[in-house]
This record gives C-alpha cells, sequence and structure tokens, in this order.
C-alpha cells in the first residue's frame, strides 16, 4: 500500500510540470494501473522488452532501430519475431558483441552519469557501442568487475535452503549479478545476492532457467508481510530492498512461501 500511495504522489507530482510517458515491461505494483497514473502515454506489456515497446511508440529511423536491439537482447527478450528478423539482418557475431560491450560498459559506469550521458548522445547519433569514444576502456572495466564478482561468489555463496543460495557484500552493489552467479556456482534453484545501502539491505533474485517458480509473485507475497520492504519485477528476475534489521526475516519468510508453492504442486 504504502508503495502504491508513494508511486502515486511520485507521477502526480511530475505530472504538474512535465508530460510523462510511462513505458515499462515489468509486472505493475499491485493496485496501479494505466487509470491511477496521471501519464500522457502508458505503454505497459510483459512479453517484449522495454526497448521494442520504446521503438513501437517513438517509431525512430530505421537507421536508429538496432538500439532496441541491443535493449531486447539486455534484457533477454530478442526472441520475438521482430527481434530475429533484426539479428538476421545484423548479423548475430556483430550484434551480440556489440550488446556486451554497451552492457559491459553501463555496468562498470553505476554512478558515472557523464558518461552515461555521452552514450545516450553516441547512440543517438547512430553509433555503435565499439565506435562511442571511452566506452571500449569502460567495457574492459566491466569485464574485470564480473570476474572480481564470480571469485566473490564461490568465496562466498552459502545454501540457506534446498532452493535458495545466498551471497552478501555483493561488490560493486551488482546484486543482479550476484545472484545469478550463486545460481550456477552453488547449482541452485533461486539465487540472492544482496548489499547494504543506507538502513536497507537492497536483494536481487534470480531463477534458473529449468525453474518455473514466479519470482514476482513470492517476493510481492513475502514484503508485504514485512512493513517498510518493497520488491517486484519479472517471473525470472526481481529487485527489491528490505530494512537491515529484518533482512532474516525476510529470507524466513520467503522459505515459507517457497514451502507453500512446493507443497501445492
Amino acid at each position: 500500500m504504502a508503495q502504491k500511495i508513494e508511486l502515486k504522489n511520485a507521477f502526480k507530482e511530475a505530472s504538474k510540470s512535465h508530460k510523462i510517458i510511462y513505458i515499462d515491461h515489468h509486472l505493475l505494483p499491485s493496485g496501479i494501473t494505466r487509470r491511477t497514473l496521471p501519464c500522457h502515454a502508458f505503454v505497459h506489456r510483459t512479453n517484449v522488452s522495454c526497448s521494442e515497446l520504446a521503438l513501437d511508440f517513438f517509431k525512430p529511423p530505421v537507421s536508429l532501430q538496432y538500439i532496441a536491439l541491443l535493449g531486447a537482447i539486455g534484457d533477454y527478450q530478442e526472441h520475438t519475431r521482430r527481434m530475429r528478423r533484426m539479428i538476421v539482418k545484423y548479423g548475430w557475431r556483430l550484434i551480440y558483441m556489440e550488446e556486451f560491450l554497451l552492457e559491459q560498459a553501463i555496468e562498470a559506469s553505476r554512478k558515472d552519469h557523464s558518461f552515461k550521458r555521452k552514450i545516450t548522445q553516441g547512440l543517438a547519433k547512430g553509433l555503435w557501442p565499439s565506435e562511442i569514444p571511452g566506452l571500449m576502456g569502460r567495457a574492459r572495466s566491466g569485464a574485470e568487475r564480473e570476474r572480481i564478482m564470480e571469485k566473490h561468489v564461490r568465496k562466498n555463496v552459502r545454501r540457506i535452503s534446498r532452493n535458495m543460495a545466498l551471497v552478501t557484500d555483493a561488490p560493486f552493489a551488482a546484486t543482479g549479478l550476484a545472484a545469478s552467479y550463486a545460481v550456477k556456482v552453488a547449482n541452485a534453484e533461486i539465487g540472492i545476492g544482496a548489499c547494504r545501502k543506507g538502513n536497507y539491505t537492497r536483494f536481487s533474485m534470480r531463477r534458473d532457467e529449468k525453474s518455473d517458480l514466479n519470482l514476482n509473485e513470492l517476493v510481492i507475497k513475502t514484503t508485504l508481510k514485512i512493513s517498510g520492504s518493497s520488491g517486484g519485477g519479472h517471473d525470472a528476475a526481481v529487485g527489491g530492498r528490505v530494512p537491515i534489521r529484518k533482512f532474516n526475516t525476510f529470507l524466513k519468510q520467503l522459505k515459507r512461501e517457497i514451502s507453500k508453492l512446493v507443497s501445492e504442486a
């Protein structure tokens, strides 16, 4: 409820001086619909990438449509009919290499908003990521960070239940990457990456590709039972935050919710 009110208030305040175009492919928080948010345009589907939704809405020149494909690959949603055609058009070797460079450079530039604006400006000019000045060096840093993350997970991951593996103190606050490595390294159905920020523990969860557990439903059900917490995302990838002193309670409640689903299956 608090999350819903906070979101509504933020949109209401912004709409006083700005025209809001809302484009999203995440599952919406409970109680939020296109009618509850004061938007000039509301574009929402969960079965395609956000960049493909933006492509449909803004209809950029053909020369810039490759940007949507880069975004779709980053969202693991490049398997729509249109994106598959674009992969054939540009060649999978080129497009996946360029996406990897872009993703690693952005990951290494989390707090460098000035450089991220340079990336956006370069893409808007029709440059490929490898053509943007300085991006290759950032991508190299991103790849180095990924190796650091893998080493951290291998050293620190621990099983907290039959289904789940947890990694705390995720380097670079990259909790999503930590969760993904936790799944692989611990051979777990669900991986959780966490780090502390202020008075909260930020967390991300990822599931094994063979799992059919709905992480979004799990996290929403769990956080609703723990005051001050929030979370959500996709079926296979979610994030959220929990007050530091309640994180262990969150994990215990999460185990209970998973046990219910497993027993009902």
